[in-house]
C-alpha cells in the first residue's frame, strides 16, 4: 500500500500511515482503529495545540514504583539537596526503598507458602464465598432474596 503523505507532515517525524479522519457535527472524531492499537491507546490521551496542529499522544502510564521513584526524587531535590549530594541521597533512598519492596514482597511469600495456621486462625475456614451462601442448607443468599 502506497502511503500519501499531506505537505508538511513529515515535520512530525516517523509517518507510518495517514488517513483523512472525518469530524462530527459535534466537533468530534474517531481515532482509527489500527492507530489506536498500534499505540496502545487505553482510556486516556494527551492533547497538545501547537502553532499548526493538534499532537494526541497516548498517556504512559507510571507504575506505583515509578510514582515512588519520582516522588522520592521529588522530596529530595526539596530539602536542598544538588549536585552530587544530591545523586548519592537519591541512590541512597531508592535503594532503600528498594529494600523495603523485597522485605515487604518475602514477607507476603513466607506468609502465602506458609502451612502453618496460628491459633488465631484456627476453627472455622472462611473461603471467601460463605457470605453468599446459607450456611443451614447452602443456598445462594442472593437468589433467595430476589423472591422475597
Amino acid at each position: 500500500m502506497k502511503i500519501q503523505i499531506a505537505e508538511g507532515a513529515n515535520e512530525f517525524g516517523n509517518i507510518r500511515e495517514y488517513r483523512d479522519i472525518k469530524i462530527t457535527s459535534k466537533r468530534q472524531l474517531t481515532i482509527p482503529k489500527a492507530f489506536f492499537d498500534y499505540l496502545g491507546i487505553e482510556e486516556t490521551v494527551h492533547a497538545y495545540l501547537l502553532d499548526n496542529a493538534i499532537l494526541i499522544k497516548p498517556e504512559q502510564k507510571k507504575s506505583i514504583q515509578d510514582q515512588d521513584i519520582q516522588t522520592i526524587l521529588q522530596n529530595v531535590m526539596s530539602e536542598g539537596f544538588s549536585g552530587d549530594d544530591l545523586a548519592d541521597e537519591f541512590s541512597r533512598r531508592v535503594k532503600e526503598y528498594n529494600r523495603f519492596l523485597d522485605n515487604r514482597i518475602d514477607g507476603f511469600l513466607n506468609d502465602i507458602t506458609s502451612d502453618a495456621v496460628s491459633e488465631e486462625d484456627e476453627g472455622d475456614d472462611f473461603n471467601g464465598l460463605d457470605m453468599f451462601f446459607d450456611e443451614e442448607n447452602g443456598k445462594n443468599l442472593e437468589k433467595g432474596r430476589e423472591k422475597q
